[in-house]
């Protein structure tokens, strides 16, 4: 019998398997919306181990009107000053890049509509593709970490860390 634990881990796994095949059969900008989904669904996590409300255990009205930028200000925040992220192996720099490649995926998806031009040359951004690929794997890397660390630390969770938005 499967675990649930046995059971996401083999999602995710075949998360990241289906977006390398995306990105070797050429199929940059369905990789490219799987690891959107993934980055949002792991933002929400991650927030949530850390205790802030932006995160998925709000109630969806609350939570669908939390932008994803929202939650990647929040993280940046919590990066450099939160004591459950010195140990992180997230560069200092991961959240800022992390919403630039979030910027161009916006532009990119939605501008598919507007020239043909402009499509073709998007669809054929492997590097771009890759790229998120690369911000997932270590945004689910961090995000068990925590938990973990949670587990282990949970006297380091939810004691004054908050990140100073009227949304949150």
């Amino acid at each position: 019998m499967t675990t649930d634990k046995q059971k996401q881990a083999l999602m995710h796994k075949n998360f990241f398997d289906r977006c390398k095949d995306a990105i070797d059969s050429g199929f940059y900008m369905e990789a490219i919306l799987m690891e959107y989904a993934a980055i949002e669904a792991r933002l929400e996590v991650l927030l949530g181990v850390i205790g802030l409300p932006c995160n998925k255990f709000q109630d969806d009205k609350v939570r669908k009107d939390i932008q994803i930028s929202h939650r990647i200000n929040c993280a940046d925040k919590l990066l450099k000053s939160a004591p459950v992220f010195e140990k992180t192996k997230l560069e200092k720099q991961y959240f800022k890049k992390l919403g630039e490649w979030i910027k161009k995926r916006n532009r990119y998806i939605h501008g598919l509509y507007k020239n043909e031009i402009q499509y073709s040359a998007r669809i054929k951004d492997k590097d771009f593709a890759e790229a998120g690929l690369k911000y997932c794997r270590c945004l689910y890397d961090e995000v068990n970490r925590m938990k973990r660390l949670q587990k282990n630390h949970p006297e380091m969770f939810c004691h004054g860390i908050s990140c100073a938005s009227s949304k949150c």
